[in-house]
C-alpha cells in the first residue's frame, strides 16, 4: 500500500470522527449557519482544506520516516517469493490451491 493511500485514509477517518464529535457541540449555531456561511464560507472552506492537507502531509511524513512507506512493497515481495515456493512449503501450497480456487 502506498503511503499516500494510508495518509488519505487516516485523514478521512480523523476528519469524519472530528465532524461527528464537533457537530454535536455546535447545535447552538444552527440558527446562524446561513449568516456564517454567507460571510465566512470561503474562508472556512480554505482553512478546512488547508487543515486536511496539513494532517495528510503529516501522516505521510510519519509513514515515510518510520518505514511504513515501503511496507506494501515488502509484503508484496515476500508474497511473491512464497508463491514461487521459497520459504514455507505449506504456505506456498495453500496459496497455490487458493489461486486454483480449491478452498477446502
Amino acid at each position: 500500500m502506498q503511503p499516500w493511500k494510508i495518509s488519505a485514509g487516516l485523514t478521512a477517518a480523523l476528519a469524519g470522527s472530528a465532524f461527528l464529535i464537533a457537530g454535536s457541540h455546535l447545535d447552538y449555531l444552527a440558527p446562524f449557519w446561513s449568516a456564517i456561511l454567507a460571510d465566512y464560507g470561503l474562508r472556512l472552506a480554505l482553512h478546512l482544506s488547508l487543515a486536511l492537507a496539513t494532517v495528510a502531509a503529516a501522516i505521510y511524513g510519519v509513514a515515510r520516516a518510520t518505514g511504513l512507506a515501503d511496507l506494501g512493497s515488502r509484503v508484496d515481495l515476500a508474497e511473491r517469493s512464497v508463491r514461487r515456493g521459497e520459504g514455507d512449503p505449506g504456505l506456498s501450497d495453500s496459496l497455490r490451491r487458493d489461486d486454483e480456487g480449491d478452498w477446502k
